[in-house]
């Protein structure tokens, strides 16, 4: 079966109701919208709608990405960061670090920052 792609636009607006920022994606060729206070919710929701929006039944394979516009930072320098990111993790993964210790070491508790050691 064939897997289908949907491409959200993510950007912050205001909300018209509460007049609070919250997160907003607008699907690349399809109507709608969805959003929410945090970005987890936000993803939250387009997972949730993402069969409904292409117009597709639950069985169809639907992958879906997301583009960041957030004001003042290029979306190629954060694509750019979550390409590296992913590439580190799967450095640690291979180097024998659990999920946990890699989440760990890239939050860095207390805003520390790496060292090196040697």
């Amino acid at each position: 079966m064939t897997e289908h792609t949907l491409i959200f636009k993510v950007i912050r607006s205001r909300a018209l109701d509460t007049g609070t920022d919250v997160w907003v994606a607008l699907p690349e060729g399809a109507p709608g919208s969805v959003s929410g206070d945090t970005l987890a919710e936000l993803l939250e929701e387009a997972e949730a709608v993402k069969h409904f929006v292409l117009g597709l039944s639950k069985d169809v394979p639907v992958r879906v990405e997301f583009v960041f516009e957030v004001p003042g930072v290029p979306v190629e320098t954060i694509d750019s960061y979550r390409q590296a990111r992913a590439r580190l993790i799967d450095q640690l993964r291979q180097a024998g670090l659990s999920e946990q210790d890699s989440a760990e070491l890239l939050t860095l508790p207390g805003g520390q920052a790496l060292r090196r050691t040697a």
